[in-house]
């Protein structure tokens, strides 16, 4: 008697995700943008604003100092080349490379139409920071400069996150998750801390990555299918 056993191979939701999530993201920043635009969360950036005034320290400004950097552009820019070195990860770097540069050329342009400015208090290091060493600007372009929302390093740093997080879903899925939301999170903690961004900032930049960044995984059909391996045994009654 011959037996075919089926085996389906887990789906991917990362490179499988479903139009509606995407809908999801931009409805929920195109919400966030009518809050950023109507101030309505002011009151918020000047408590979290005065939380973190009486919480700074050497300390504290040299490990967010430092791990605010890792969210660069150009640390991020470079992990994306590591990947497309890489057989296995080839089409993921591509992927992250091309939706890099798209978010970062959509914030620069899309920021002077929301014009929402940084905030008001400027960071002052209570360290000595290398010689020529300034943090980097969320935008390059200087028409963009003075504004802050949507972030584009926090926008970057959830394409990147997603990116990650699907590479890692197969081998580790609570990794994958936690990724998505803990990396992003962390950076933003850092872009608050050194007062280039307010908190409605951050939010809109995290969701504008996410749809960005699904869009384009999907145009490029990144996503894996399922597939089914029908293994032949033949046994005996």
């Amino acid at each position: 008697m011959v037996n075919k056993k089926i085996q389906i191979e887990q789906i991917n939701p990362y490179w499988n995700i479903k139009i509606s999530f995407i809908f999801l993201f931009l409805f929920i920043f195109v919400i966030m943008s009518v809050l950023a635009v109507t101030g309505i969360t002011g009151n918020l950036d000047k408590i979290v604003t005065k939380f973190i005034s009486q919480i700074r320290s050497q300390i504290l400004d040299t490990t967010f100092i430092i791990i605010t950097t890792t969210s660069d552009t150009i640390n991020l820019i470079i992990v994306g080349f590591i990947l497309t070195i890489l057989k296995r990860t080839r089409r993921f770097g591509m992927i992250l490379l091309i939706t890099l540069v798209s978010v970062t050329i959509l914030v620069t342009y899309i920021k002077p139409l929301f014009a929402i400015e940084h905030p008001s208090v400027d960071f002052k290091p209570l360290v000595i920071l290398p010689d020529k060493f300034t943090l980097e600007r969320d935008s390059f372009m200087p028409f963009a400069q003075d504004y802050s929302y949507p972030s584009n390093h926090i926008a970057s740093a959830a394409a990147f996150s997603f990116i990650v997080g699907g590479l890692s879903y197969r081998n580790s899925p609570r990794f994958a998750i936690a990724f998505l939301i803990f990396f992003p999170v962390l950076i933003g903690f850092t872009k608050l801390y050194l007062f280039q961004h307010n908190f409605i900032d951050l939010v809109g930049g995290y969701f504008f990555g996410l749809v960005i960044v699904t869009i384009i995984v999907k145009a490029l059909k990144a996503n894996e299918e399922q597939r089914i391996n029908i293994v032949d045994s033949n046994q005996r009654d």
